[in-house]
């Protein structure tokens, strides 16, 4: 974000902000550690009985276990993939399904551009094959919900 100030008396500020974590709630600890573990490899820095940070390069990402609740969440959570990694991604989620069978992150929907997973809170979690490479073929890219 660049704000600037002009006039007789003022000069040019430039401001940058940054995010510097993201914190999530649920009741669902265990299926995030394994999921964002597993399937996202996050590094894990920290992890409590009810809390866990994972190191998302530029911030961080912490999850904490609350009590049961009746609200569901309605977040968007997106993430920008090359081709290389999305297909390596993939791979990771049908292995993920396959070896853990049901699981409480469900597929949503996918394609070759992109595939949409949504978390035990109800978040949604895009993500997306930001260059496709021609030479791909739809097969490649299949995910397989067990």
């Amino acid at each position: 974000m660049i704000i600037m100030f002009t006039g007789p008396f003022i000069s040019l500020y430039t401001f940058s902000m940054r995010l510097s974590g993201i914190t999530l709630e649920t009741e669902f600890f265990e299926d995030y550690l394994s999921f964002l573990t597993e399937v996202l490899e996050l590094e894990l820095k920290e992890l409590t009985d009810i809390s866990m940070r994972l190191d998302l390069e530029t911030t961080w990402l912490e999850i904490k276990k609350i009590p049961q609740t009746a609200y569901l969440a309605s977040t968007l959570i997106e993430f920008s993939l090359s081709p290389e990694e999305y297909l390596d991604l993939v791979q990771k989620i049908n292995f993920f399904y396959y070896r853990r069978g049901p699981s409480r992150f469900l597929l949503i929907g996918h394609d070759e551009k992109m595939f949409q997973i949504s978390d035990p809170d109800g978040r949604e979690w895009r993500f997306q094959n930001t260059y496709i490479s021609q030479n791909k073929s739809d097969s490649d890219f299949s995910v397989r919900n067990f």
